[in-house]
């Protein structure tokens, strides 16, 4: 028998059947969930349009380079945890200014998707982070779960033999359901440590001496330390989850760091085999769109 949902989650049930929701799907979801299973799954549960948050991404990567050129003397911190925003401005209110004024790829992707459908439809972010609900609620995203809260849903629509509505999904060219625009594929080893920095083009801009990426949150105020006193790095990535987004406290893999990581990397080498041109997110589309922390 399976417990009832929580109210959060049944208002969420509800919704889903009753208005136009686009789910906005964490770029860790390969560790918890199959591919191209998962996108028929949301439509079931009432998603009308799913899509992946690696155009954000590509989006940020682009203002995170121009950025770190036209200011080879400033120094950043990368704000995408919110955990480690909130740590800043209660524990080091100092480090403050050096937080670089771009959003997170969930809030990017919600304010893109909006401008690009229109204001009938809500939002849905689904991830692995606890901390992400708080930073919906503070940007407008209507609503945010956990990678096991949707797994819960899954589960009591099963139980419940609860009809699935009627839908639609985009296909690539063999025919395989596949995410509604916009897509980028360098971008998916984001929630993998150093994959921001990674995926950034910042050859010439930035040494990599002068990135310092961590992910221990034992050792948290040991690196912001280290920051403040080492005038030499110029970009941190940090986050409060070991084993970076694979590892947030809202997954349901039991699997080692090298497993998990493995089913990103797999899942963006599978990626390449079947592109649809017309779906790449083009830098161009995302043109006029606030790209800043402004709530």
């Amino acid at each position: 028998m399976l417990m009832p949902l929580t109210p959060e989650l049944q208002t969420l049930v509800d919704a889903l059947h009753h208005e136009k929701i686009i789910v906005l799907l964490a770029p860790s979801f390969p560790v918890d969930f199959a591919y191209p299973d998962i996108i028929i799954n949301l439509k079931m549960i009432g998603a009308e349009k799913v899509v992946e948050l690696t155009y954000a991404a590509k989006l940020i990567n682009m203002e995170y380079e121009r950025i770190l050129k036209e200011h080879p003397d400033k120094r950043y911190i990368c704000p995408n945890c919110p955990t480690i925003v909130k740590m800043i401005e209660f524990k080091y209110p100092e480090l403050k200014e050096f937080i670089i004024d771009v959003s997170s790829p969930m809030v990017i992707m919600d304010r893109f998707v909006k401008k690009e459908y229109g204001p009938d439809y809500k939002t849905l972010f689904i991830g692995p982070c606890f901390a992400k609900k708080m930073e919906a609620k503070t940007y407008g995203i209507d609503y945010a779960i956990t990678f096991k809260e949707l797994q819960d849903i899954f589960n009591y629509n099963k139980e419940n033999n609860i009809t699935p509505k009627e839908f639609t999904y985009s296909v690539t060219e063999d025919g395989t359901p596949d995410f509604d625009k916009f897509y980028n594929d360098y971008t998916k080893v984001y929630p993998l440590a150093w994959g921001v920095a990674d995926s950034l083009h910042i050859k010439g801009i930035v040494d990599a001496s002068q990135i310092l990426v961590v992910d221990w949150p034992k050792n948290l105020d040991a690196w912001f330390q280290e920051f403040k006193n080492n005038p030499n790095i110029r970009f941190l990535d940090i986050l409060a989850c070991e084993w970076w987004c694979i590892g947030g406290p809202g997954m349901m893999s039991k699997e080692t760091i090298e497993e998990r990581k493995q089913k990103v990397l797999d899942y963006k080498q599978y990626c390449k085999k079947d592109k649809i041109w017309s779906k790449l997110g083009k830098f161009e589309y995302g043109d006029g769109l606030d790209l800043t922390r402004k709530s």
